[in-house]
Parts: structure tokens; sequence; C-alpha cells
């Protein structure tokens, strides 16, 4: 072994740009379902099950965007509304109350109701009078003082209503009008005790003729009206009569100078007081909320954006990000592009590409050679060639633009029972030796795995010990490092299934194959998921924990239950190996990270502790390359930067950074040192030659040091030389950082 020696070299000390913002999160979410909109002084906000956005029409129609990886607690927004202050308020289904200060950019959290016994939580609507918030829950109405944002009085029972009824909209209008899912609620000329339901008038939907549900309420010209499913009513003489657009199911409406606008789910209508004109119809989008904007501009949320329209000019607005919050199955290319499969069936709607700057969309409207959009799985390889398991079209393999797509009428592979042209692909992975493996939904053929060789040819493999019949249901599949291909059977036979052919596809004397079920040892016979981590381990996920096969040549004497401890009973949903061989398990109550050894519980999130959307989780995948991990819900995806970086093939040169160092007292800081190879030691000297410092670096890419001596105490001020090396000292790289005590 040779030996390590220092050698002092003065360098200029340099600035690295690659800092890789380790903790940070991002969240990419579909802003296009827009459910409220609401136009302000300084721009028009709507908000989504992503978040919300504020768009700014007088700059260059920027969005500045509010989810949960920069402040809001929950992205599941349903209402919007603005006060006095020009304070922005936004109601969620769960029912926080979110209030966003433009002025000084801060967000307070109203949690009163979300922490209420209340069954039914929902915030519906927000309406605004001098000091006061009339928030329309669907329990009661609640009135909030704008200025301290507590609450001061709640109204559970409106008259003869039903005590707790849903409340979906509130007007004061020297009397405070309500609208409940059973009609409306007035209160009573001179009632002060609004507690008292005998306060309050009731106007069922029964007594409006054939109207059974409302949705506004608002003054125009002097009179009290209301969009309703059937046209918009006024109120006159004690009672709700019919108005203009009979016929027309009302979402809402709004009041724009001397002109009243409406909106049914497709159209758009102006009434000026005498003459109802249509601005606007699209029949394929789905309109949601209509607001008013100087100049006789309007903007409507609806499924597909922000619809502007001004001087007769119309426009679809909203950030840029995916096409679905649904992140049913993920994988990274090598080239660092994330890929999306987006569901079955009618779910299903292509498959999306994340280049790490924006998002594109594959489907089968803009692309014809895509023969269905219900592309449920997805593998992405390290040569940058996506393979897609398509719900009833074979698969698709995607490389350069080019798409090559194998179904039941041009490939030897055989449908459902029921119909055999009907080919559900599980799962589609490819070995060391560039043959693509399929798992065979249902095959009526009985052929449960197939091959399709470099060279082109097909084969196929049928399970017969144990036997699986062409009704089993296939699921996930993988493959390990001696080419045995492992795949879930979710329904029948439930369990893991293994089958190798030994690499002679026509000679099926020398296979192997079989079968684990709950009974050989498995948790569960209901599994979620197969990962094989860096060591050649096959991790399990199934409905009651993780269990672990530890050498994949001896399945059942290596299965074992004492893995991952802290997820026992527990249901897993998804697991990834990042580059230092942690485990990144998905379940439904949020993602654990599992040490390299399988054992210690490093980290978990979840909604309340991250910006993770949602608890259940759908999918992960990480990019080795840099150290990302995606993590897929049904509202939404998060994306963490990690120091699960894959390490360098052999030292080039060593990135520190911040540099210089600055150490103002006893506060946490790290010094990242970037460009190691695999299992790195790490020496830090002074400029006189004295060791001040040695550590293994954790495996990866980068490494840390927090700027203290062996016996905890920070360095001096001055300039440190930092030496890393491999375990057999013979590749080793040298860099400086620069320390300023303070």
């Amino acid at each position: 072994m040779s030996k390590l020696k220092l050698v002092i070299v003065f360098v200029f000390i340099h600035t690295c740009l690659l800092s890789q913002n380790i903790g940070n999160w991002k969240i990419h979410a579909n802003m296009k379902d827009l459910r409220k909109a609401v136009s302000t002084s300084n721009g028009v906000w709507a908000v989504s099950n992503g978040g919300a956005f504020r768009l700014n029409p007088s700059a260059d129609t920027s969005f500045f965007i509010l989810n949960k990886a920069n402040g809001l607690i929950t992205q599941t927004l349903t209402s919007i509304g603005t006060d006095k202050q020009n304070k922005i308020w936004f109601g969620s289904q769960e029912g926080y109350i979110i209030v966003y200060n433009p002025t000084n950019n801060t967000i307070s959290n109203i949690l009163d109701i979300f922490k209420s016994g209340k069954i039914r939580k929902k915030i519906n609507d927000f309406y605004f009078s001098n000091d006061t918030a009339f928030v329309s829950t669907d329990f009661g109405l609640a009135l909030i003082n704008t200025n301290n944002l507590t609450f001061f009085d709640t109204f559970l029972k409106l008259g003869s209503f039903t005590t707790e009824s849903r409340i979906l909209n509130t007007l004061r209008a020297g009397l405070i009008y309500s609208i409940t899912e059973n009609g409306v609620a007035i209160q009573k000329q001179g009632a002060t005790n609004l507690s008292a339901p005998e306060s309050w008038s009731s106007y069922s939907f029964g007594s409006m003729g054939s109207v059974s549900s409302a949705s506004k309420i608002l003054v125009y010209n002097n009179q009290i009206v209301m969009s309703t499913n059937n046209g918009i009513h006024r109120f006159q003489n004690n009672v709700w009569l019919p108005y203009i657009l009979s016929g027309n199911f009302i979402k809402d409406i709004a009041v724009s100078g001397n002109s009243l606008l409406a909106i049914t789910d497709k159209k758009l209508f102006e009434y000026n007081g005498s003459q109802i004109n249509q601005l606007f119809e699209n029949q394929s989008v789905s309109l949601t909320s209509i607001s008013a904007a100087a100049n006789k501009t309007y903007y409507i949320s609806s499924s597909n954006g922000l619809i502007e329209i001004k001087n007769n000019i119309t426009k679809y607005l909203s950030p840029q990000g995916p096409y679905s919050n649904l992140f049913m199955n993920l994988s990274v290319a090598g080239n660092s592009n994330l890929y999306v499969a987006t569901g079955k069936d009618l779910y299903g709607i292509g498959f999306l590409e994340f280049d790490g700057k924006s998002w594109k969309r594959y489907s089968r409207e803009n692309y014809s050679q895509i023969p269905s959009n219900a592309y449920h799985n997805v593998f992405a390889a390290s040569d940058n060639t996506i393979y897609l398991s398509n719900w009833g079209y074979g698969f698709t393999i995607f490389k350069n633009g080019e798409f090559e797509v194998y179904t039941a009428s041009n490939s030897e592979l055989v449908g459902i029972p029921i119909h055999n042209n009907f080919l559900a692909i599980a799962d589609v992975k490819v070995d060391s030796k560039k043959n693509i493996w399929i798992a065979n939904h249902q095959s009526a053929a009985r052929k449960q795995l197939s091959v399709l060789t470099h060279d082109k040819k097909w084969y196929h493999f049928s399970m017969t010990n144990p036997y699986l019949s062409e009704f089993d249901v296939l699921d996930k599949m993988v493959i390990d490092q001696n080419g045995t291909k492992w795949f879930i059977v979710m329904e029948g036979n439930r369990g893991l299934y293994y089958y190798n052919e030994k690499e002679t596809f026509t000679n099926l004397a020398d296979d192997t194959q079989g079968g684990i079920r709950q009974i050989d040892g498995l948790f569960s016979d209901i599994l979620t998921s197969l990962a094989i981590d860096k060591r050649g381990y096959l991790w399990i996920g199934t409905s009651a924990g993780v269990n672990v096969i530890t050498d994949v040549t001896k399945p059942i004497t290596t299965l074992r239950s004492n893995f991952a401890p802290s997820l026992k009973n527990q249901s897993v949903t998804c697991i990834a190996i990042d580059a230092l061989d942690q485990k990144w398990i998905g379940t439904k109550q949020g993602v654990a990270v599992i040490s390299s050894d399988g054992i210690s519980l490093l980290a978990y999130y979840n909604s309340k502790n991250s910006p993770i959307p949602n608890d259940e989780i759908r999918s992960i995948a990480f990019d080795e390359k840099l150290g990302k991990v995606y993590i897929g819900t049904d509202y939404g995806l998060a994306e963490l930067q990690t120091h699960s970086i894959k390490p360098e093939e052999s030292f080039n040169e060593l990135f520190v950074y911040p540099n210089p160092l600055v150490i103002n007292g006893n506060e946490n800081i790290s010094v990242t040192i970037e460009g190691l190879i695999k299992n790195s030691r790490i020496k830090i000297f002074d400029i006189s030659g004295n060791l001040i410092r040695e550590f293994i670096s954790p495996g990866g890419k980068v490494a840390f040091w927090d700027g203290r001596e062996l016996n905890g105490n920070f360095v001096s001020s001055g300039i440190y030389v930092i030496v890393a090396y491999d375990e057999e000292a013979n590749n080793i790289a040298t860099s400086k950082v620069a320390v300023i005590r303070k």
C-alpha cells in the first residue's frame, strides 16, 4: 500500500458554482384545473389542487406561485377571497384558512376549523365586509376578524335548515344572505342574535320551482340576485323569482359596471339590463368561476387554466407544469430526464417528460403513433430508451423522438382471455444483454413472460411450478443481477414469483421458477412493489411492511422480516434505491428513508412535516446523477435535492463550497466537498501540514465538513487544505478552503 503524502500547493481559491442546494424542495403540480379565481389590485389570483398563483397582467403575464414548497400548509385549495387590506385568503378541503399578505410576503394559518372535531371542514367561500370575513364552510357560517385573524362567531343552524348544513356562499347587503345546500337563509330584519335559528328566514329550493341548487348571491342594479341550476333568480317581495337565463345551469355570476356576467359549464353571458349577449363558448373545457377586472377584462377559472377575455381576444393562461397531478409511476433516464406514466383506461393522458425545466406531454391527440393514452407503467433505461406499458395496446419503446409500438396485432403477444386483442402489459424491463422482458397481464395463451431479444426474436414462458392461469393478474417486475425475473401477482394466486431461463431461450429443461407467499414468510400476499438494492438484495413491499431476500439464489431460506422494522404493519406502496444504497419507501402515511444496511430509519417525510402534497405515496424515482428524489402523489410531484449523488469513477477536481466559510458562532454550518469517488477518505490539514480532521465520505459524490477540529471546536481563521483519497491512497485529489472566524 502506498503512503499518503501531503503536498502543500498554493492555488487560487475559487467559489464553486455547482452547489446542489441540498435539502431544497420543489413542487411540480398541474395548475390548470382551477377551482376559483379573483381579480385584485395587484393581479389575478387563482386556486387549484396544485396550489395558488397570481397572474400579473400588466407585466409580461408572469406568475407568482404559492405551494407547499414555499409556504402553503396545503395545496388542496377550494376557495379564495381578498379583504379590505388586500390580503389574500385561501380555504382548503381540510379546513385550513391561509392568509397571505403580499405587502410583506408573509403567510398566516388559521387552524381552528382544521383542528375541530367537525366531520365536514371544507371552506367553500369568503365574503368580506369592513373588518369581518364571512366564511362559508361545510358545517355553517363562521365570522373572523380580519385584523387579528380570530373567530368571534359561528352560526351552525340557520332558520329551519338542518344543523350544520353546508354553506356555499354568503352576502351582506344590509342583511346577511347565505346559500345552504338546501336553500337560502336570510337574516330577519332587526335580528341580532344570529346564533338563534329563529333569527333567520328559510327559503328552501323546493319553494323556487325547479331550482335544486344555487352557487352565488350578489347585488345587481339594487336587486338581490342568485345563480341557480335553473337560471338566475332575484329576491322580490320576499319571494325568489326567475330573472334571466332560465333553463341554464349557472355556475357563477359577477358584476362588471352596469353588466351582470354569468357562466355555465361552457359559456359566458353578459346581461346589460335589457339584453343578453353570449361572449364566450368552449365545449372542450369546464368553467368554474368568473371575475371582472377593469376595462371590461374578464377572467374565468376553468379546467384548462385561467381564461382572459379582453378586447374580444381570448387567452388561456397558467404556470408551466405537468399536465396532471396523478403520478402513477416514475422513472429517470440516464440523461436525468424524468418520465411519468399517467394511468390506466380513461384515466391515462399519455406519458410525460420533464427535462428539469419544462414539461412535455406525449399523447394520442398530439402523436398519431401512440395507440392509446393508457400508459400506466414506465421504465427509463440508462441509455435513455424509454419502455412504456400500455393498458390495452401492448408496450411502446420511445427513444430520440421515435416510437416503436408492439400490440397484439403486430407482435406475438396475446391479450386477455375475453378479448385477445386487448393487450394489457403489466411491466417491461431490460436485462444486461439488452433483451426486453414483458410481464403480460392475463395472457390468454398463459404465457406470463415474454422476451424480445436484441436481435428481434420472440420467446415466451409459462409458470408451471407453481402454476399460474390465464386469469392471474400480474403487476410490477424487476430483474436481478443473475438474470432472474421477479414479478408480482396481485389478483388470483397472489404472491411473489420468479423465473430464470438461464439465457437458453429454447431449452426449458434448465429453467428455474418458483413462488413465495405469506405461508413462506411474506408479511402479506398483497404485494405492491419490488426493488433490487446495491448489494443485490430484493426488497419486497407488502400491505403489512417490507420483506427482504438477501440471497436471490436461495429465495425461501434467505427471506427476512427484520429489515425496516419501523415500517412493520404499514402498507407499502413503492420502493426506490438511491446512490448510497439508502431505501426510499413510500407508504400510505408518507416516505421512510432507511439506511443502507436496511435497519435504521434516517428520515420520515409526510404532508405535515414536509412539502409532500399528500401522505399516500404513489411512486418514487431517484436520479443518481444529480441526487434528486421525485415523490409522486395524487396531488402533485415533490422533488427533493439530496446528497445521495453517484460518485465519480476517478478523481478529477474537488469543488468546495461555500468558500470562504464564515463562522459566526455555534450555528450549524457545513462545507460541501464535491467530486468524490466511492468511499473516499478525507483529511483536513492546516497550512502548516498539521492534521485537523479526518473522516470517511458517506459513499457518494459529496461529503461535508462542519468546520471543526478533532476535539469538536471550530477551527481558527486561515487556509485549510482538503485531501481526498481512495482506500489504497493511490488516487488523490486536493483543494483548499478559507475560514473566517467572526
